[in-house]
């Protein structure tokens, strides 16, 4: 299923981290995953901390430990008191995700990934 999401080209508010995502939940799970509104530019980043991502995901979705993650739970990423990327968790332990200037892929979740992550969020539908 994840697939034809593979290799695809970033482009802010097209195909980025956060609407990778979001086209991935619409077409192959039909399900409206309303992720925030944000600049659709590298200044993104700006507008995302740790606390107003989890008020935005506490709306439709629960947070999850990484040992009980799902296949397409949400991943948020941190750098100090930032949300800097999402990547969208694939068992056993890789995910899809897309970073600028790069083509989306998949990748084994890393220690400094896992070290970076702020919080997992499995949609409500998904419960």
């Amino acid at each position: 299923m994840v697939q034809k999401y593979l290799g695809l080209q970033h482009e802010y508010g097209v195909v980025d981290c956060i609407e990778i995502i979001r086209h991935f939940y619409q077409n192959e799970l039909e399900i409206d995953f309303p992720l925030p509104s944000y600049d659709k530019s590298a200044n993104w980043m700006k507008q995302f901390s740790p606390d107003n991502i989890d008020e935005w995901a506490s709306k439709c979705a629960i947070k999850v430990n990484l040992t009980d993650a799902q296949d397409y739970d949400v991943m948020a990423f941190r750098s100090k008191k930032l949300i800097i990327h999402f990547g969208m968790f694939l068992k056993p332990t890789k995910m899809l995700h897309i970073e600028e200037g790069r083509a989306s892929r998949i990748d084994t979740l890393s220690s400094e990934w896992v070290e970076s992550i702020h919080a997992i969020y499995r949609h409500e539908k998904m419960v």
